[in-house]
């Protein structure tokens, strides 16, 4: 008996968008990479019994049925280029594509019904493989996932450790299993947007000029609502069948909130108690790169300083800011320019 190991998972995922939910992708709109978080994106399936009928003569349960697939999982990397075009296509939703190779440019902000998009994310299959072939040991697709939440993290340090990527992702509960008959493809080269790369002004101050930022988190959530999804004529995970279980016909997203941190050093010409007091506004640009082809730009619109607290980073005295993002009339809440060697992300 040969033993599995975790190295052996192969991951695929929808570059190019899927035409609807519950059309599953082929290997030509997909791309693979690696990840740094072990877990499986395991779907469960959710089972009902009939032990609260009348009838039976007792109160056990005589039949199962089942009721739908959860599917639900993480990709936790190192941020790079390709990957943050991904995750802001996918995750914010709205994508204006321009540029020609080596420079593709994807001009990312969140859908707003009320200019006329859609209350829909894009939708990619996701799909993990150990062993493809006759000796399968896993080989299973996601079909119709939407994008939870993305969030990065950058910090002190030299290491590929300090510069990360974490997305959350859900599923209509469509599942191929066993038999998705797709062959994966190479492993995407990446170009990694280290730590040591990155421009950041906040409320008008640069605090990488300055020499003061430690390290920062910002991340942008979709609350999906998933009970919606399962409206009457949704559909089944077999078409026509109604024992194999209900699948979601729409994922669409529900209360939207982006986030901001941030640890700087702190002396007597910081600002951030004087900011938080007046509720001083203002723009927080993020940007970490690789080269002039691959990067990536984060714009909050406007906000605003919600907690300042003082405290110690290796005995250096730091304040740790956390930030409110506010809706900006003219620009919105966010946009997010990436740019990479990769054409067709989310279209």
């Amino acid at each position: 008996m040969s033993t599995t190991r975790l190295q052996e998972v192969l991951v695929c995922f929808g570059k190019q968008k899927q035409t609807d939910i519950v059309t599953p992708q082929a290997a030509a709109a997909m791309w693979r990479f690696s990840k740094l978080n072990a877990a499986l994106a395991n779907p469960k399936l959710g089972v009902e019994t009939d032990a609260e009928e009348y009838g039976k003569g007792h109160e056990f349960p005589t039949a199962t049925f089942k009721t739908a697939w959860d599917v639900n999982g993480a990709l936790e990397k190192y941020l790079s280029a390709e990957m943050a075009a991904w995750a802001m296509a996918f995750g914010l939703g709205k994508v204006v594509k321009s540029g020609t190779n080596p420079n593709f440019t994807y001009t990312c902000s969140p859908l707003f019904p009320a200019n006329g998009d859609a209350a829909e994310l894009p939708y990619f299959s996701f799909l993990e493989q150990i062993r493809p072939g006759a000796g399968v040991v896993l080989d299973r697709q996601a079909v119709g996932c939407a994008i939870e939440s993305w969030q990065i993290a950058i910090g002190s340090g030299p290491g590929r450790a300090n510069s990360k990527l974490t997305v959350e992702f859900v599923g209509s509960g469509k599942v191929i299993d066993s038999a998705t008959g797709i062959t994966v493809p190479a492993a995407t080269a990446e170009k990694l947007l280290p730590a040591a790369s990155l421009a950041l002004t906040i409320n008008g101050v640069n605090y990488v000029s300055s020499k003061n930022i430690v390290s920062l988190e910002t991340g942008w959530k979709n609350n999906i609502r998933m009970d919606a999804g399962f409206f009457p004529g949704s559909g089944f995970q077999s078409a026509g069948d109604g024992s194999s279980g209900a699948i979601r016909g729409r994922l669409e997203f529900g209360n939207r909130q982006g986030n901001l941190k941030f640890v700087a050093r702190f002396d007597n010409s910081s600002t951030e108690y004087t900011k938080l007091k007046n509720q001083t506004t203002g723009t927080a640009v993020i940007t970490v790169t690789f080269d002039a082809n691959n990067s990536l730009e984060i714009t909050w619109q406007k906000m605003a300083f919600s907690v300042v607290d003082l405290g110690e980073t290796d005995q250096i005295l730091t304040v740790s800011v956390d930030c409110t993002p506010l809706y900006d009339a003219t620009n919105g809440v966010i946009s997010a320019v990436a740019k990479c060697n990769v054409d067709q992300i989310c279209q």
